[in-house]
């Protein structure tokens, strides 16, 4: 057993989820992760995404300086593709709101690379739209969005391995996530971007609402 996970869903009469995840790691078994966070699915439609958050490219803690706070706006790939070998791709930090939903006819057309969004607030991003708006009540997490789980990205060799859902979209939101590197290319991450056993005493928390936008609307 290498720790435990609790995760407690509260729904508002409004139809907004209040979820809180708490992991604890057993320090002599763990000594470094991957990602402290979770992973869960939405419908495949749901795929254009609007965000305030570090961007416009994906950026890590070792390399997020180029990487600047704004609202973003992107169609999820159909693969993940910007490495031969799949591996961990698409994370923002800094994440303040993402919102989720059906593209319009106008953003079909979208880069599957995220740009500047002419809408600056949450509320022209989400006007006369339906989709699912997340907030984070911890501090700013990390996340990403792809067609493909973790586990997929992990096991594949090649991209040609890859088989995207062909019903869903993965979400992955994290409260911290481990530096570039891997020592299989170059020096290993730093010890101050590894995630240690010491990660506030092996305990991590992580909080959000998930609330649905539009879909009362006549």
């Amino acid at each position: 057993k290498l720790g435990s996970w609790k995760q407690t869903v509260t729904m508002n009469s409004d139809g907004a989820l209040y979820v809180e995840n708490t992991i604890t790691l057993d320090g002599s078994l763990v000594k470094d992760l991957p990602r402290w966070g979770v992973e869960f699915a939405m419908p495949r439609s749901m795929s254009h995404n609007s965000f305030l958050a570090r961007g416009p490219h994906e950026n890590y803690a070792d390399r997020h300086m180029s990487a600047h706070i704004g609202v973003y706006e992107e169609n999820v790939p159909e693969c993940p593709s910007t490495y031969v070998v799949p591996q961990e791709q698409g994370n923002r930090m800094g994440l303040n709101w993402l919102f989720i939903s059906e593209p319009r006819l106008d953003e079909n057309s979208l880069s599957e690379k995220a740009t500047l969004s002419a809408k600056k607030n949450i509320d022209d991003v989400v006007s006369g739209k339906q989709g699912l708006l997340l907030l984070p009540t911890s501090t700013h997490p990390e996340f990403s969005v792809s067609r493909c789980t973790d586990t997929q990205l992990f096991r594949a060799r090649h991209i040609n391995e890859l088989n995207p859902s062909k019903d869903s979209i993965f979400v992955r939101i994290d409260a911290a996530q481990r530096g570039l590197g891997t020592g299989s290319c170059g020096p290993q991450t730093l010890p101050e971007y590894q995630i240690n056993d010491d990660t506030e005493g092996n305990t991590c928390k992580l909080s959000f609402w998930i609330k649905p936008i539009g879909f009362g609307d006549k």
